[in-house]
């Protein structure tokens, strides 16, 4: 991936509380997804890069060989798991890293191996 030129930085909104509750009550379907959308290369580079600053779909895409609406499903499977927030700017889709609901979803789940077998979900 070659790095991107930098852009105006865009305003930050507070993390969502009642919007996307689904990380605080993980159940198989919740982890299902999560694993899901790490499982794949492409969207955990998407994660990194995000975790850098939140980009719109056009400056992600130029990161990757990959074509937009490639691009955009893959955002679409980390925006199930509730892994990534977008919201619009203008004409632009501006997606940002759920750095709240990556952790909770990774603690949650190594939470639940407290003597080496893990709890029924």
């Amino acid at each position: 991936m070659e790095p991107m030129n930098p852009s105006p930085q865009i305003e930050r909104l507070e993390e969502p509380s009642a919007e996307r509750p689904s990380h605080l009550h993980l159940g198989p379907r919740e982890f299902n997804k999560f694993f899901k959308a790490l499982s794949d290369e492409t969207r955990r580079n998407i994660l990194r890069l995000l975790e850098r600053r939140e980009q719109s779909v056009g400056e992600i895409v130029r990161n990757f060989d990959l074509s937009q609406p490639t691009i955009s499903r893959h955002l679409s499977v980390l925006r199930e798991a509730d892994l990534v927030i977008d919201r619009r700017h203008g004409q632009h889709v501006i997606y940002r890293l759920n750095a709240r609901a990556l952790s909770d979803s990774a603690r949650r789940f190594f939470g639940s191996f407290p003597d080496g077998k893990p709890d029924r979900f």
